[in-house]
């Protein structure tokens, strides 16, 4: 049998990764922007449409993908709760196979 690789603690660390991503992302990209617009008067510089593209682009992914990271890191709790909760215990293990081994 396969085992899902869908487990709390993978699901945990993307949401992480994802909730920091996303604050490195809104930190960082203003000033990128600023300086990718203070560049795009010089000779070489980037044109105002691509500027646009990305801003708008940024704001689309400064607001997904943190969400997305804060809501994986609540899910993985949810996910280890149920977990814990849906899991046999040991006593009703021993019965179950105890009882098959009879019917055998």
């Amino acid at each position: 049998m396969n085992s899902s690789k869908l487990r709390p603690n993978v699901v945990l660390w993307w949401g992480v990764g994802l909730a920091v991503v996303g604050a490195l992302l809104g930190i960082f990209v203003p000033s990128l922007s600023y300086y990718l617009a203070d560049s795009s008067n010089s000779a070489g510089g980037v044109s105002n449409g691509l500027l646009s593209f990305m801003e708008i682009l940024v704001r689309v992914l400064g607001a997904i993908v943190p969400t997305l990271g804060i809501v994986l890191i609540g899910a993985s709790i949810v996910m280890a709760y149920l977990r814990q909760l849906l899991r046999p215990t040991l006593g009703a293990m021993v019965t179950a196979r105890r009882q098959s081994m009879e019917t055998d």
